[in-house]
């Protein structure tokens, strides 16, 4: 027991309280009359009491008792029974779990001396967390460990909240070490590890099994890598990764398997293309790359699979597989490019546009650079129509084809390919194009006297030099589909941000055609024509005075860079138009792992006579690899867009999502698309026990006396803890006070009360 005082203002107000209160005792009585002495002593004690118990309720005096609470300790034991705690690679080749029961059979007789000081309770964990009997010291583990995954996180997550109101001792945890789960059971065991470090909880970590690769030979594929949408008449390439274990110097057959549906609705996977790799090392990883070439638009299977050698027993690792969309052919562009000048450099706009026209998946370029050493050439074989969608002149002279191949070229661009001729010091009238069939074709007029010949200076007056802002030319060039640099911001503000052109080639407006529109001029008071478009008889051509875009690109604007040029190439080859009455659904990944949620976006745009104002509504279903049926709840994004995002992928196998979408009652139309979660083995494709997690579990709990051990060390630390107080004891302060209670201002009330009715009864006040 100890005394503590608080005093109010501290010990100096306290003093001269004091001093004034008592100060007072030498008036209790009025100075004019006589007051008897027995009366006048019972006045000044009762105000002595009353000043007595201010100073005492001022100082605050509080009692404080302190005791000790004996409680009984618990110990609990935490044995994996996964299936990967089947490899023998443990003591003397036994499987892990035997070992496990062996090493704790061994501490049986400790265990049983323990219990009956202790509270010991034990769990197994794989999936779930599953509470064991203990008989005598021994535990009534299963025969075998049949657990498909090793939640060893989520498992000690699970502990903390059962027991986590009981005086734990420690907790030994018996594992592989491997964390083997798909959500929701992937809890990190670092974090939940944190948490018995805070509670000052100990975690005695035992491994089983060696760490690495097990001696099982064993064959993978993994990371398969293929562009979710892929287009007709283009090739195909599925890629990944071999990984070979306990196989060197030998060939290893990879196929690439492609879905076949008949006609009946029938389809089966059909090999499409193989190749022999080489493993040379037992322990590789080669990577892969094969190809097809898709014919018919529609959705297919896709597997890379690799041939299982004899004797091999995991084999659900073997191949890979997702879905992949074939659309209807890809837009083939042709893109020439020339130097500028005999022997010159083909320029930074060259090297930078095909690249990125290139980067998008529906997108297939074709390059040719023409140095002028052969001119003349002769392309005609190339130039027919239907080879390419779109072809792309970048700063070529006349002088790099033959007449024959130019008339070929205006002859696809009437029957439908799109033609864009870039800026440069040899296109439009520089490059010679008047006496061409080509000048038929763009819409501009070529003057008389415009060309640029090689090694000669260079005319200015065929040119505008920059710096040269560029922007969309009135109305017509800012609805236009090609200037959308911006869809989602300001389309004035991003034109006024973009990096000017260089320069660029004059393109006079009183040289422009009849059916000729400007879509792009410079920002200065010349309004420069920068970008025309044209048509000529069934093809789209369009006439682009700059050659510098690459430094929107260089300078932080790569965004609009791409839009722009890709937005070029789908309105050249009439892809600009949006579809209506179309249903679409997009699937984040057509590949997740079990467990994986995947994100899920619907849309459908009204037909031609739908109400576009009416509102469109959803209905998604995914149907499960067991037949069920799940219905998906959709949020709005957009008009005529909702997601929603999937999580019941407990099941391994293809999945469907299919949405149909209602106009006012009536069916706008059906879409469906699958997806795939793989069939995994978690606990034995990747066996090797990994030492090193628990171990860092031990070490975050070091400072309550967590250690990592060997399994035959675990008798000896059962029997250590035997030998322990096994009480622990909780210390309970108890603080007592008195001046605040009701009975102490009650007497301080009676005390000055008494006082004062004493006075008035005397005839003192």
């Amino acid at each position: 027991m100890s005394l503590t005082l608080h005093p109010v203002g501290g010990y100096w107000l306290v003093v001269v309280t004091a001093a004034l209160l008592l100060g007072l005792l030498a008036r209790v009585a009025p100075r004019h009359i006589d007051v008897p002495f027995g009366r006048l002593l019972a006045l000044k004690g009762l105000r002595l009491v009353a000043i007595l118990l201010l100073l005492f309720a001022m100082l605050r005096p509080t009692l404080q008792f302190t005791r000790s609470t004996p409680e009984e300790a618990t110990l609990l034991v935490l044995a994996d029974r996964s299936r990967s705690m089947q490899v023998e690679d443990s003591l003397d080749n036994r499987s892990r779990f035997d070992t496990v029961k062996l090493v704790l059979d061994e501490s049986a007789d400790d265990l049983r001396r323990l219990e009956d000081n202790w509270n010991v309770r034990a769990y197994t964990f794989a999936d779930t967390l599953v509470s064991v009997d203990i008989s005598d010291g021994k535990l009534g583990l299963p025969d075998e460990a049949t657990g498909d995954q090793s939640a060893l996180g989520a498992a000690l997550q699970e502990l903390l909240e059962r027991e986590g109101d009981e005086r734990l001792k420690g907790v030994f945890v018996l594992s592989d070490g491997a964390q083997r789960a798909v959500p929701p059971l992937d809890a990190a065991p670092q974090l939940v590890a944190r948490q018995f470090a805070a509670e000052g909880i100990p975690l005695y970590t035992f491994y089983f099994g060696k760490p690495g690769r097990s001696d099982r030979s064993d064959l993978a594929i993994e990371d398969l890598l293929v562009s979710g949408t892929v287009f007709a008449n283009a090739p195909a390439r599925v890629g990944g990764q071999l990984r070979a274990e306990g196989y060197a110097n030998r060939d290893i057959r990879v196929q690439l398997l492609w879905e076949n549906i008949d006609s009946d609705g029938n389809n089966e996977m059909e090999v499409v293309d193989t190749t022999m790799q080489p493993v040379v090392t037992a322990d590789s990883r080669t990577p892969l790359a094969l190809s097809y070439m898709p014919t018919t638009p529609g959705e297919y299977k896709v597997t890379l699979r690799a041939e299982s050698p004899e004797g091999e027993l995991i084999g659900t690792n073997n191949e890979a597989s997702t879905f992949v969309t074939v659309r209807e052919g890809g837009i083939k562009v042709l893109y020439l490019y020339g130097a500028s000048r005999i022997g010159g450099a083909a320029g930074q706009e060259s090297a930078f546009v095909p690249r990125t026209i290139d980067e998008s998946p529906d997108i297939i370029v074709s390059r040719k650079l023409f140095n002028y050493a052969r001119p003349g050439e002769d392309l005609r074989r190339e130039l027919q129509p239907g080879s390419y969608d779109v072809v792309v002149l970048a700063n070529v002279d006349k002088d790099a084809l033959n007449g024959e191949s130019w008339k070929a070229l205006a002859d696809m661009v009437r029957s439908g390919t799109g033609l864009l001729m870039t800026g440069g010091y040899h296109s439009f009238g520089p490059g010679g194009f008047r006496t061409t069939s080509l000048s038929r074709v763009l819409p501009i007029e070529i003057g008389l006297a415009e060309r640029q010949n090689f090694r000669e200076p260079l005319r200015e007056d065929v040119h505008v030099a920059g710096p040269l802002n560029m922007k969309p030319a009135g109305a017509v060039g800012a609805a236009h589909p090609i200037m959308q640099v911006a869809p989602s911001g300001d389309l004035e503000e991003a034109w006024e941000t973009i990096p000017p052109l260089d320069g660029i080639n004059l393109l006079p407006r009183n040289r422009l055609k009849p059916n000729a529109q400007i879509i792009a001029e410079s920002a200065d008071n010349a309004r420069h024509p920068i970008l025309i478009a044209g048509q000529t008889g069934n093809g789209r051509t369009l006439a682009f005075a700059g050659d510098s875009t690459w430094r929107w690109q260089m300078e932080g604007h790569g965004d609009e860079f791409r839009r722009f040029w890709r937005q070029m190439i789908l309105w050249l080859a009439k892809k600009d138009a949006s579809p209506t009455g179309q249903v679409w659904i997009d699937l984040a990944s057509r590949r997740i792992s079990r467990g994986g949620r995947l994100d899920i976006e619907v849309g459908a745009t009204p037909g031609d006579d739908d109400d576009p104002n009416e509102p469109i509504d959803f209905q998604v279903t995914i149907t499960r690899p067991n037949g069920e049926k799940q219905e998906l709840a959709t949020v709005a994004v957009d008009t005529g867009r909702r997601s929603g995002t999937f999580a019941a992928t407990d099941q391994a196998g293809d999945y469907v999502a299919e949405v149909t979408a209602t106009i006012d009652g009536s069916v706008l139309g059906t879409t469906k698309a699958r997806f795939l979660v793989p069939t995994q083995d978690l606990e034995l494709d990747r066996p090797g026990a990994e030492p090193s997690l628990l171990a860092g579990l031990a070490k975050l709990t070091e400072a309550a006396g967590g250690e990592t051990l060997a399994p035959e060390e675990l008798p000896a630390l059962v029997r250590k803890l035997a030998q322990q107080e096994p009480e622990m004891k909780t210390e309970v302060i108890e603080r007592r006070t008195y001046w605040d209670k009701w009975p102490f201002l009650l007497l301080f009330v009676g005390v000055v009360g008494l006082e004062w009715f004493l006075r008035k009864r005397w005839g003192l006040v």
